[in-house]
């Protein structure tokens, strides 16, 4: 049986190395999505581009703003949370015939945030409909 010296000293490696692990949010977390991302979603086989400007901060909430751009101009305001590689993402909006609108959807973030992409769900002025989104960070 290891002495209980040993088994102190393990104990605190491990303690230090868990500690000193980034969280989301944290500088370093491999998964958090900040900058400017351009991209596009697709909702009924129709493509919208848009662009996003997103921050993570602490416990890795997620906020920003969001424009689409073509075929139409729409903006809206991002609230989120990344959790290990997974971006849930919410988007308010108002659409161009004035309806409140949201998008919502966890999407796969690639490590160093780079890009992040999955299935949304859009709901407006009819029933929620299934969508796609892919966007990759500006250079």
């Amino acid at each position: 049986m290891p002495p209980l010296r040993t088994l102190s000293s393990l104990g605190l490696l491990l303690t230090v190395a868990c500690a000193s692990a980034p969280r989301p949010g944290d500088p370093g977390y491999p998964f958090n999505v900040v900058g400017s991302y351009t991209g596009r979603f697709l909702i009924d086989n129709q493509p919208f581009d848009a662009n996003i400007q997103l921050r993570t901060t602490s416990g890795g909430r997620v906020s920003g703003a969001f424009r689409v751009v073509a075929p139409f101009e729409i903006e809206g305001q991002i609230d989120g949370v990344v959790a290990d590689d997974l971006l849930r993402l919410t988007v308010r909006y108002r659409n161009p015939q004035g309806c409140d609108g949201r998008i919502e959807g966890i999407l796969s973030v690639e490590e160093g945030g780079g890009t992040f992409e999955g299935p949304v769900t859009v709901t407006d002025c009819g029933s929620p409909t299934a969508g796609r989104m892919s966007f990759r960070r500006r250079s």
